[in-house]
């Protein structure tokens, strides 16, 4: 059997995920072979830093119209024919260097582009593959659903309701949670942890990210806490972000705390592991890790269009905390400091988010769909 994961990006959500799923199909299933693609390699050059750069421009300086369109039904079907169009002279190169040499009997998608090009190409050619939509945040835009697509696996019980909605049969949604990393579940020693990367064990830690790209206001935070006098430690992960990366590796002498900084790394499953506190912005993948970890998280710098839906649903289900200012950083740090009630009541209400298994069920679902067909 083999299996196609097609994801969009170097560095992103899209890629995590496919990659969660990847390392599940490798360790519970074997004899499978598993093939993970990142769709703008096979695609019109041009068009991909097009859409790269116009993605980080509007999100940049006009993030009320990202906001707007991100998920609007009148900018959907206003753009339909233009999408089509695209879609359709962007598929043969993907058919023909991935799809048709390596001929896939499942193709999960971890991105709506490229479960559209995979859904016009299922049908041109006449294929049989099972085609899986995974979407990596906790809400859904209009540009997820086709005929073509077999199964959904959404990351809440409370989107089911959206796709029956939307003419989706039941039979074809499967709630699974976000895909993230078997490593996350994997219970390690905090102790041996924390000597393996120098951390102190009698600070609280606060762990700091902004996503890939090292994005938000991380440098403000870390000042506003180093002169908050509270006995802490950060650990800093800036991405790929070298220039905020070296910017934070002058100031650690100069700050009153222990700061501990990192680039882009492939082992969150232990900084989480080792912290008492995420602080970041509310990323699909980030939030289901710490979810999976019980790591409380604090939201902060959400991005416009889907990290601010992300935000919603989390504060609605008191999933996460919002951080506006310093004062309200500080004051969440006493009190999970000061008071272990306030922990366990968080951690109640995520019980339901929660889900450290989620790559292990979609790679055991689609297994069992494939066979079926």
């Amino acid at each position: 059997m083999k299996v196609l994961l097609l994801y969009i990006s170097a560095v992103s959500g899209h890629r995590q995920a496919a990659e969660a799923i990847k390392q599940a199909f490798m360790e519970f299933y074997p004899e499978v072979e598993v093939r993970g693609e990142n769709l703008f390699q096979h695609g019109n050059r041009l068009l991909r830093t097009l859409l790269d750069s116009l993605y980080y421009a509007i999100i940049t300086l006009t993030p009320w119209f990202w906001d707007f369109i991100w998920d609007s039904q009148e900018v959907y079907w206003s753009t339909y024919a233009l999408r089509n169009f695209l879609y359709r002279t962007n598929y043969l190169r993907l058919y023909r260097e991935v799809i048709l040499p390596f001929n896939p009997q499942a193709v999960i998608c971890t991105h709506s582009i490229a479960c559209a090009l995979s859904s016009i190409i299922k049908k041109k050619k006449c294929l049989d593959y099972l085609l899986a939509a995974v979407p990596t945040d906790f809400c859904l835009h209009p540009y997820w659903f086709y005929n073509e697509v077999d199964v959904y696996f959404l990351p809440h019980e409370t989107l089911k309701e959206n796709l029956v909605e939307r003419g989706i049969p039941l039979n074809k949604i499967r709630i699974t949670g976000i895909p993230i990393s078997p490593n996350i579940s994997r219970s390690k020693s905090r102790k041996n942890l924390k000597k393996k990367w120098g951390i102190k064990e009698d600070l609280f830690t606060v762990l700091l990210m902004g996503g890939g790209q090292g994005m938000g206001s991380l440098k403000e935070i870390v000042l506003g806490l180093a002169s908050s006098h509270l006995p802490i430690q950060l650990l800093v992960v800036t991405g790929i972000n070298r220039r905020l990366r070296n910017k934070f590796r002058r100031m650690q002498s100069k700050l009153d705390l222990p700061l501990k900084v990192f680039g882009y790394t492939r082992e969150i499953d232990e900084l989480m592991e080792i912290s008492d506190l995420l602080i970041s912005k509310p990323g699909g993948l980030t939030t289901a890790e710490a979810l999976a970890k019980r790591l409380p998280l604090g939201i902060v710098d959400s991005l416009a269009g889907q990290e601010r839906r992300n935000k919603e649903l989390l504060l609605e289900k008191r999933l996460a905390f919002e951080l506006k200012n310093k004062e309200d950083i500080v004051g969440l740090i006493g009190r999970l400091l000061n008071d272990s009630s306030y922990l366990k009541e968080w951690q109640r209400h995520i019980e339901d988010f929660a889900c450290p298994q989620s790559a292990q069920q979609i790679a055991q679902k689609v297994m069992s769909l494939v066979k079926e067909k």
